[in-house]
């Protein structure tokens, strides 16, 4: 797997590639120095020519050499100069790092060949102080070019040989004691300046290294943050897209869903003889594949992170006897027993996941469990509570406890079942439960069982009890005899068929694809609007909160409404609130006639809604049936 420097391009650098690098960067060390080494030289040159020069002024030849001399250093400064700015101008010097480092080698040579030619030369036996003075100038040249030639060792190797050699050899020659301690003196001042000059150069080669391992490690760090920018751009716009694409297809795949289902449960009242079975199969089909759509959206809101939880304290009491009367039946149609454990517990959570949360858990037991029962159990374990679903099913391999919370995966134990089921159940208690922040666990013996356990925070009990809610709306569909209900739909289909199952029902409906004057005159000849049903979205400038409130104003009553929409509960609400914020802010005396003053102000339907639910919640909008309370500001159905 490609690492960080291979996608830098620095994890294909050869060895030998490196080395270059650092070379280059040493040579730059070094090339940098010229211009100072090139004034040190020529004035150490300069005094060492004046001094010679002063003192054989009756020396012709003498004074031909030190000119000769003192060109050849003026040469080798500006070769000196004409190639440091060489390579101050070459773009890629790393490439040609070897010749660089040749040609300063040259010059270090070139360099102390002159200054041991001087002290060959210009070796003054008779005189002690111009032997001073040329000890002194080769001396200063020698130290002061040693952070010079030290950076690279087989220059600084050439250069105090050559320079310093010399000197010590005319010295020798002179077999003298005093020369002799002097030429002792200066062979352990020569090997101490190059045991230094070692040492000084290994350290600037580390140096260089060091800042040529760093250059390369910013380098890695900036790419790595452009990459994970450029990243974390793209999941971000992956995200708006996903988001983008399933709020369209949460409204484009609802709305035929919700014609067709309307459509079939008006074949279903008029079906007879052969016709019956098929109505009932293709009312099957519907539904099966609206719990599709309605999962596959569910987990696209969990993911883009737009189901946020409202906590607040729950009583597992009350949530335990609404899912016991929606799965004894159920178990009972299988021969199955189902069976709880209540604690007389409060819990902490969102009270709409975690009943969804323990829907999935207990639909899955009921539909895998084939003899014995589905437990539902609520135990206390310090200070949190677990729940849990137990069944006799046939049990999931411990290599599987990961791979069931997949989508679209099904254990290997329930792929001989054919009773529904996408495999999208766990996968979505997994996200919610992880947006609840609560754990889940799952064990599980093969042949004999499974066990999901949900642990939350346990709630010190309230107060007050909160009131038991009403009785669950009837199965029977409740006549809407005499009451006008107005429908605003876009869709031609749903206008159309849900006209017609609103008329089955008894009702009188005014139906209107938008908010226009059309609709205007024909609500000029009511008196009174008993119920309005409104999409959000009417494919024009006014919404269908907006049309609501002109209708009541208009009507000069606060009409119940009923938003049957595929846009989020929280949308609608949102925009409800903002119409009448602005109404009432304009014209306060109004108020009385477009504002309901009830909680649950308004109610929101997600399509595609099941004809029985549609019936319930209007019925209830109209105080023709107990309503069953709610818990938040507006209510959502799939």
């Amino acid at each position: 797997m490609a690492g960080p420097l291979t996608r830098l391009g620095l994890g294909d650098e050869s060895p030998e590639q490196r080395q270059q690098r650092i070379t280059a960067g040493v040579m730059a060390s070094v090339y940098r120095q010229v211009p100072q080494s090139v004034l040190g030289s020529i004035f150490g040159s300069m005094a060492l020519v004046a001094a010679f020069w002063h003192t054989h002024d009756q020396n012709q030849v003498l004074q031909n050499q030190l000119l000769i001399w003192f060109i050849g250093m003026l040469l080798e400064s500006l070769l000196r100069l004409r190639v440091a700015r060489a390579f101050r101008l070459d773009p890629e010097p790393a490439k040609r790092a070897k010749m660089w480092a040749s040609r300063w080698v040259a010059i270090a040579a070139a360099a102390g060949l002159l200054w041991g030619v001087a002290g060959t030369l210009f070796f003054a036996p008779d005189s002690p102080l111009l032997q001073l003075v040329l000890l002194a100038v080769i001396l200063g040249v020698a130290f002061g070019s040693l952070t010079l030639y030290a950076g690279y060792r087989r220059a600084l190797f050439l250069f105090l040989p050559l320079a310093v050699l010399p000197l010590l050899v005319r010295m020798v020659e002179q077999h003298d004691a005093a020369y002799y301690s002097a030429a002792i003196v200066l062979f352990a001042v020569f090997l101490f300046t190059l045991f230094f000059g070692r040492n000084f150069g290994e350290t600037m080669s580390e140096a260089v290294k060091k800042n040529y391992e760093n250059e390369v490690l910013v380098e890695q760090l900036l790419n790595e943050k452009r990459l994970a920018e450029e990243a974390r751009r793209a999941a971000e716009s992956a995200i708006r897209s996903k988001t983008q694409f399933f709020a369209a297809a949460s409204h484009d795949l609802r709305q035929p869903l919700q014609a067709i289902g309307i459509y079939c449960s008006l074949l279903r009242k008029r079906a007879q003889g052969p016709l019956e079975p098929l109505t009932k199969n293709l009312s099957s089909a519907v539904e099966s594949l609206s719990k599709l759509v309605e999962e596959l959206l569910e987990i696209s809101r969990l993911d883009s992170g737009a189901v946020q939880a409202s906590k607040q304290v729950v009583d597992l009491n009350e949530m335990f006897s609404t899912l016991r009367q929606e799965f004894v039946p159920i178990a009972a149609a299988k021969g199955l027993r189902f069976r709880e454990r209540r604690a007389g517990l409060y819990v902490e959570t969102d009270p709409l996941l975690l009943q969804r949360i323990l829907r999935n858990l207990i639909s899955n037991a009921v539909r895998y469990t084939t003899e014995g029962g589905v437990l539902l159990a609520a135990r206390r374990r310090s200070s949190r509570v677990s729940l849990e679903v137990w069944d006799t099913g046939p049990g999931i391999r411990r290599d599987e406890f990961d791979r069931i919370f997949e989508e679209f995966y099904r254990g290997e134990s329930s792929k001989t079942e054919t009773s529904g089921g996408y495999g999208l159940g766990l996968s979505i208690v997994r996200r919610i439960c992880t947006v609840l922040g609560h754990s889940l666990f799952v064990t599980s013996r093969p042949g004999a069982g499974t066990v999901f356990r949900v642990e939350i925070p346990l709630a010190p009990r309230p107060p007050r009890a909160r009131a038991k809610k009403a009785a669950l709306a009837s199965a029977t569909l409740i006549p809407l005899t005499d009451h006008l209900i107005v429908v605003l739909e876009d869709n031609t289909e749903i206008l159309a068929s849900l006209t017609r199952l609103l008329t089955s029902w008894g009702a009188r409906v005014l139906p209107s694809p938008k908010f226009d004057t059309v609709l205007l005159q024909r609500l000029a000849n009511e008196s009174k609007v008993d119920l309005i049903v409104a999409d959000h979205n009417l494919g024009g400038p006014i919404n269908g909160a907006e049309a609501v409130f002109r209708i009541r104003e208009l009507i000069r009553s606060p009409i119940p409404v009923v938003m049957l929409t595929a846009v989020q509960a929280q949308e609608v609400v949102g925009e409800f609130k903002r119409q009448l914020q602005a109404r009432t802010s304009a014209d306060p005396s109004i108020a009385s006639n477009i504002a309901l003053r009830r909680g649950e102000e308004p109610v929101v339907l997600q399509k595609p809604a099941d004809a029985l639910l549609l019936n319930s919640t209007i019925a209830q909008a109209l105080g023709l049936a107990p309503s069953a309370g709610a818990d938040r500001p507006a209510t959502s159905a799939a």
